[in-house]
């Protein structure tokens, strides 16, 4: 039987001969009858397992296997291969010889890279390096086309097989952590730093200023009508959303709160929708989940957000610290699952929404909010004219509008109106011993605000939580409390002759005609005697 190549040579007289011949072809040097050097080396679509002389020679040219890998790199087409396909392309015995010969060549990955081609547009190795930029030290990669942090074990999956290639070449893009950015200010250094702000996407209408604004006229009467048609407070709220807008990044000391008990007034409609058309994807519409989460990526790279019934009854006094942090902290904690957490600047400016009389508590000290409680409900009339200019250039009129407003003496440092909206919520969530020494110390109560035993002073505060229907605190707690404002200690008084000593607050020097005690003695006597049936134990 005539032997025509090594398929017939190996199933004749096994791989052993093959491979005897093949050494021999080697060791006798190409015959005289080769073709010449500057042909093309063997192809991988060239005929598998073929029995030319010059086979194997050709594919120790073309071909090296990637160190530390079982893949293989084709120089002349300038791609990697898995073993299988190349076995499957030239054949088995060819490949086995090929893997086993000395002068086998075998190349790193930078090797590999190195010989890529430079040209991003048609290397798709190029286009992802362009892509991707890892940041360090994390386990994290940016995605320029994204515009977004995705972690590496997400990149594995998309590009398994050029995974390891983007990892290891030597133009595979690195940035430290910290100048991954969010700078709607763009003032960060764009050479050193990856500024994942790329501006406000709605372009404003130019044309509306002179025409008069007409295009969102029924959208500034839907936010007239919230602030029930107060000048003060409208001209207040305009400038509030208003500022960052001409001033993008800014970050205001302040946030809205409209809340009220009347169900349709417009308040989701104004704020969540005119507002979200201007800020697009740096706005956001938020709930109570978002707040309660651990995971807190839903605050990255936002420069609008509205909160619309966050806190459940339960919750209020414990997310309050969250919402203060967001409306005057400067930076902010990021964390998202499966992601390195990073810090990331707060240019958030926040709106509360809520049907609830008291949204959460507010101290009377706290300058955070302007408050405003809408009192009508929206007519069908403006809904459906707002709902008209949402779809007619409404909205980017409005931007032009916000762009246009006097902001006179407004800053982001500018404190809000001290509306009655806002007392209301403060006297809502006072506790009932401020309520006490408020009223106590106003000369509302049957008692004088002056010197006093604490004794005295609390037995008739539990009197007075019985008949407020509050829940009295312990007398240590409340005359602890009032202390940090009253001075308070033992003291000596003097009543029908006798003389006592008591824990006392004392509020002021006695007269110069009159001892400490006696004076004390004369302040404790008016004091029981108009709290009436009051005794000291």
């Amino acid at each position: 039987m005539a032997l025509t190549d090594f398929n017939d040579l190996h199933k004749a007289q096994g791989l052993e001969a093959v491979r005897t011949q093949v050494m021999a072809a080697i060791e006798a040097g190409p015959a005289s009858n080769d073709s010449s050097p500057d042909e093309s080396p063997l192809a991988p679509s060239d005929s598998g397992g073929a029995g030319e002389g010059d086979a194997l020679k050709k594919a120790l040219q073309r071909y090296a296997l990637i160190h530390g890998e079982t893949k293989i790199y084709d120089s002349h087409q300038q791609k990697v291969y898995k073993q299988a396909g190349m076995k499957a392309t030239i054949g088995n015995e060819l490949f086995n010889a090929w893997m086993k010969h000395p002068n086998r060549r075998t190349m790193t990955w930078i090797e590999v890279n190195g010989q890529q081609q430079k040209d991003a547009s048609n290397d798709p190795l190029m286009q992802i390096i362009e892509r991707f930029v890892y940041i360090y030290p994390t386990k994290n990669a940016w995605d320029r086309r994204r515009q977004d942090v995705v972690p590496l074990e997400a990149l594995k999956a998309y590009m398994p097989n050029d995974y390891t290639r983007w990892m290891e070449h030597p133009r595979r893009q690195v940035i430290d952590q910290d100048n991954i950015v969010f700078d709607p200010t763009q003032q960060s250094d764009t050479e050193t730093t990856i500024n994942t702000f790329t501006g406000i996407p709605l372009v404003p209408d130019e044309k509306a200023r002179d025409q008069k604004y007409r295009k969102c006229k029924g959208i500034f009467d839907l936010l007239c009508h919230l602030c029930n048609q107060d000048k003060d407070t409208i001209d207040w709220v305009v400038r509030w959303l208003a500022y960052p807008l001409q001033n993008v990044g800014a970050k205001l000391d302040t946030a809205l709160l409209f809340h009220s008990d009347v169900h349709g007034s417009g308040k989701s409609l104004f704020f969540g929708e005119v507002m979200r058309m201007i800020y697009g994807r740096y706005a956001a519409i938020l709930g109570q989940h978002q707040l309660e989460s651990q995971y807190t990526d839903w605050r990255s790279r936002l420069l609008y957000a509205v909160f619309e019934e966050v806190l459940s009854r339960s919750e209020k006094h414990n997310q309050m610290g969250t919402i203060k942090h967001m409306i005057t902290g400067q930076t902010q904690r990021i964390e998202r699952k499966f992601v390195t957490g990073w810090e990331e600047a707060n240019h958030m400016n926040g709106v509360f929404l809520s049907n609830e009389i008291q949204p959460f508590p507010l101290e009377p000290s706290d300058r955070r909010f302007l408050v405003v409680w809408p009192k009508g409900t929206l007519s069908k009339e403006l809904q459906d004219k707002v709902s008209y200019e949402l779809d007619n250039g409404g909205p980017a009129a409005f931007y032009q509008l916000l762009l246009d407003y006097p902001l006179a003496d407004f800053t982001k440092h500018t404190k809000p109106l001290d509306t009655v909206a806002r007392q209301r919520v403060i006297e809502f969530s006072l506790p009932n011993f401020e309520v006490f020494f408020r009223d106590w110390k106003a000369g509302d109560l049957d008692i004088p605000f002056h010197s006093c035993t604490t004794r005295d002073v609390y037995l008739f505060y539990r009197r007075w939580c019985t008949e407020t229907g509050n829940r009295a605190l312990t007398e240590t707690k409340l005359i602890t409390i009032f202390s940090s404002r009253l001075v308070k200690a033992r003291e000596r008084f003097k009543l029908a002759g006798v003389e006592h000593q008591a824990m006392m607050f004392v509020m002021e020097d006695p007269p110069e005609n009159r001892t400490k005690a006696e004076h004390l003695g004369g302040c404790v006597a008016e004091f029981r005697k108009r709290a009436g049936n009051v005794e000291p134990d």
